[in-house]
C-alpha cells in the first residue's frame, strides 16, 4: 500500500529528476521566442517566415526525436536491472538511430517551396521559409545524436548536462542570431533565414559540449560508452524502432496538428501567421513543465519495471499524472491576467499581439488537458507501450482535431461567419479532451495488466521460499 507520505516522497524524486529535464526544455523553447521576437523585430514578414519555418522542420524533428527517445525507456529498464552491458550497447545503437535520422530531413527539402506555393502562401515568404529550413537540416543530425546521449544520461540519473548545454546553446543562438539576421560583423543581413542557420550551428554546439562531458566526467564511469565504438546490429536497431517508430508517430501526429495550422492559415495573411506562432510558443513554453515530468515519469517507471516492481511503477505513473494537473492548474490564472503583456514581449504589431492574446485563452483552458495526455503518455512509453498511443493521437487530432478546427475555419458554423485561424484552435482543444481521456483509461489497463502478470511469479517464489 502506498500512502501520502509515498507520494510527496515519490514527487520529489520525480521533480529531482524532471526539474534539469524542464529547464533543458525550456531553453529550447526560449530558443523559438528569441528567434521569434528577433525576427518580429525585423518585420512582420521575417516573423512569418520564421513561424512558417518552425512550422515545419518542429514536426519532423519532434518525430524524429521521439524515434530516438526509444533510447530512455530501453535504458531506464537495463538500469533498474544493473544491466550495464545492456546500457552502453544499446546506448550506442540510439546513436546510431540518430544519425540515419538526421539524414531524412535532406530528403525532404526540395519539397518545401512547392508545398508552400500550393497552400497558397505568399511566393517571397515561401522562398525564405525554404532557406531558413535549410540552415537546421544542416544542425538536425548533431541535434539527434545529441539527444540520444542525452537519454541515455538521463535514464540513469544524470540529467544535469542536458540542461546546462541547453542554455549554452541559447546564448550561441542569440548571439549567432544578432548576427545574421541583422547583418553584424561584417555578414550579410538574412533576415527570418538567419535564425535557421544560427538554429544549426548551435546544434553542433551543443553535441561537441556533450560528448566531451560524457566522456570525462566521473559519474558516468560505471557506464562508459567511449571505451571503443561498435557498429549497428540490426537485432538493436529493430528493438529500438518497434519502440520508437509508434513514439515518432504519436510525436509528429501532435505536433504537426499545432504546427501545421499556420500552413493552414496561411491563406488569411500574415498577421494570423505571426499570432498563431506567438501564441503557440508561450504556450509550447508552459508545456515543456509537464512534457519535462512526462520524461522523468517514462524513466522513473521504466526503472521500476525492469526492478520487476509494477507496483511501484503504477504508483509511480498516477503521482506523476496528478503533479502534471497541479502544475497546470497553477498556470492557468497567470495566463489569463497576463496574456496581452505575454504578447507584447512578442511583437511590435499591434493586430498581432490582439489575436495572440485572444488564443491565448485557448491555451489556458486547455492546460489540464495537455499536461494529462503528456504525463499518461510518458508513462505508458515506461512500459514500452507506444503503438496504441499513436493511434490515439492520430484519431484524436487528425480524424478529430483538424477536420473539425478547417470545418470551422474555413467555413464556420451553419449560418455563421469563417472562423479562421479561432476554429482550428477550437479544433485542438477538441483532440486534447479526447485524446488525454483516451490516454489515462490505456494506462489503467496497463498498468494492471503488469501487475496481474508479475503476481503469479512473485506468489510461486513465495512459495518456494515457503517450502525452503
Amino acid at each position: 500500500m502506498f500512502r501520502f507520505p509515498d507520494f510527496l516522497a515519490e514527487s520529489r524524486a520525480l521533480v529531482r529528476l524532471a526539474t534539469p529535464i524542464v529547464l533543458s526544455q525550456v531553453a529550447y523553447v526560449l530558443m523559438g521566442l528569441t528567434d521569434t521576437v528577433m525576427s518580429g523585430h525585423a518585420g512582420a514578414a521575417e516573423q512569418a517566415i520564421v513561424g512558417l519555418g518552425v512550422a515545419l522542420w518542429m514536426p519532423v524533428f519532434i518525430g524524429l526525436m521521439s524515434v530516438v527517445q526509444a533510447v530512455s525507456p530501453v535504458v531506464a529498464h537495463h538500469f533498474g536491472a544493473g544491466n550495464v552491458a545492456g546500457i552502453v550497447a544499446d546506448t550506442r545503437e540510439g546513436v546510431w538511430l540518430a544519425a540515419f535520422g538526421g539524414l531524412v530531413p535532406f530528403a525532404l527539402l526540395p519539397f518545401v517551396q512547392p508545398l508552400l506555393l500550393s497552400a497558397g502562401i505568399d511566393a517571397v515568404l515561401a522562398a525564405g521559409a525554404a532557406w531558413y529550413l535549410w540552415g537546421v537540416a544542416f544542425g538536425l543530425p548533431a541535434a539527434l545524436v545529441f539527444r540520444a546521449i542525452g537519454f541515455y544520461s538521463a535514464s540513469i540519473n544524470h540529467p544535469k548536462p542536458l540542461m546546462v548545454l541547453a542554455f549554452v546553446g541559447l546564448v550561441v543562438n542569440t548571439f549567432l542570431n544578432w548576427v545574421l539576421i541583422y547583418g553584424h560583423l561584417g555578414f550579410p543581413a538574412m533576415g527570418g533565414p538567419g535564425c535557421g542557420w544560427a538554429t544549426g550551428i548551435s546544434m553542433w554546439v551543443g553535441l561537441v559540449g556533450l560528448v566531451f562531458w560524457t566522456a570525462r566526467a566521473d559519474v558516468y564511469k560505471a557506464c562508459y560508452l567511449w571505451h571503443g565504438w561498435s557498429w549497428p546490429t540490426w537485432r538493436g536497431q529493430r528493438q529500438l524502432l518497434r519502440i520508437g517508430l509508434p513514439m515518432g508517430g504519436a510525436g509528429l501526429a501532435e505536433v504537426a496538428a499545432f504546427s501545421g495550422i499556420a500552413v493552414l492559415v496561411g491563406r488569411f495573411g500574415a498577421v494570423q501567421i505571426a499570432a498563431h506562432q506567438v501564441a503557440l510558443n508561450f504556450s509550447a513554453l508552459i508545456f515543456m513543465l509537464p512534457m519535462g515530468l512526462s520524461s522523468a515519469l517514462s524513466i522513473r517507471v521504466g526503472q521500476s519495471l525492469g526492478a520487476a516492481d509494477p507496483w511501484r511503477a503504477r504508483f509511480i505513473a498516477w503521482t506523476g499524472i496528478g503533479l502534471g494537473l497541479l502544475i497546470a492548474a497553477a498556470a492557468i490564472g497567470p495566463i489569463v491576467l497576463g496574456r496581452h503583456a505575454i504578447t507584447e514581449l512578442y511583437s511590435s504589431d499591434a493586430a498581432v499581439r490582439s489575436l495572440a492574446a485572444s488564443l491565448l485563452l485557448f491555451a489556458a483552458f486547455w492546460q489540464l488537458f495537455d499536461a494529462t495526455q503528456v504525463c499518461a503518455l510518458g508513462a505508458l512509453r515506461g512500459y514500452k507501450v507506444t503503438l496504441v498511443p499513436m493511434l490515439m493521437m492520430l484519431v484524436a487530432f487528425w480524424v478529430v482535431g483538424i477536420p473539425l478546427g478547417a470545418w470551422l475555419g474555413y467555413a464556420g458554423l451553419p449560418g455563421g461567419e469563417p472562423m479562421q485561424v479561432y476554429g482550428f484552435w477550437i479544433g485542438l482543444v477538441a483532440g486534447l479532451v479526447l485524446v488525454s481521456a483516451a490516454l489515462s483509461l490505456a494506462l489503467r489497463v496497463v498498468s494492471r495488466a503488469a501487475i496481474v502478470q508479475r503476481a503469479p511469479a512473485a506468489s510461486a517464489s513465495a512459495g518456494r521460499l515457503g517450502a525452503a
